[in-house]
């Protein structure tokens, strides 16, 4: 068991007292005072070196767990967690998804994360990386043969090959940073894939892209990437349909 932490907390003022607890935490962490699985202090403890009530402590607790940051063992204490959690990036999600007047921005983050996770993941692949990648992109291409084609499925096929890339450059923290970044954006492929009325330049693209890593051309995948979303642009531009998919969905077979 880790021991509990000897950190002496400072006392903390009066506005908006659980959001200062919790600042004092990320500050703690960012200055290695805590550190991740270390046992924090009893909650008594904690409202005494704070100079706040035992309930202020006890919310601040609840919304750490609730992000990620802690976790309560009842019996046993609360504890910084020892690895990050999909719910640490709950905020960005929301924080994101509350700025409806995104055009460009919202554009340029997935172009970013495309480019700096491609390059990393033609650095770290392995032979494995490297038959999962071409096995996403297959998947999709037999799918698009099927008569009668869900664009869901379509949409779903088509991040999961950005996944594997993901996957592919064996970051941790990148991984699961830049697949919430493409889940962000579903309903803009999906409005894509629909409007283009068949898959084949996600196809190509995808191949593009693939032997761009390949041959770790930079370059080449660099210019693989933004071609693969220029169609896909126009899409991300267009708030009202960003924002209404459940009142476009197209029929199962419309492509």
């Amino acid at each position: 068991m880790k021991p509990t932490s000897e950190t002496k907390f400072q006392m903390i003022g009066n506005p908006s007292v659980v959001d200062q607890i919790i600042e004092t935490m990320k500050q703690a962490l960012i200055r290695g005072e805590l550190r991740p699985g270390e046992k924090l202090p009893s909650e008594p403890e904690l409202a005494h070196q704070l100079g706040v009530g035992r309930s202020a402590v006890r919310e601040a607790m609840k919304v750490m767990a609730a992000l990620g940051v802690v976790n309560i063992r009842h019996g046993s204490g609360t504890y910084i967690a020892d690895k990050p959690s999909q719910n640490m990036l709950s905020p960005l999600v929301f924080a994101v998804m509350l700025e409806s007047n995104m055009t460009v921005e919202f554009f340029e983050l997935r172009l970013s994360m495309q480019l700096s996770y491609s390059v990393l993941a033609s650095q770290n692949a392995n032979a494995k990386d490297w038959q999962r990648i071409e096995a996403a992109a297959q998947s999709l291409e037999d799918y698009a043969l099927e008569p009668e084609k869900d664009i869901e499925t379509l949409t779903q096929l088509d991040l999961n090959f950005h996944y594997a890339i993901l996957e592919a450059t064996h970051n941790p923290l990148l991984i699961k940073i830049g697949r919430t970044v493409e889940e962000l954006f579903f309903t803009s492929i999906h409005n894509t894939l629909a409007a283009m009325n068949q898959p084949q330049n996600a196809i190509d693209s995808h191949k593009e892209i693939i032997q761009a890593m390949r041959d770790g051309d930079i370059k080449g995948i660099q210019q693989a990437v933004e071609e693969s979303l220029t169609c896909w642009r126009p899409e991300v531009e267009d708030v009202v349909r960003r924002t209404t998919l459940k009142d476009k969905q197209p029929k199962a077979n419309a492509l």
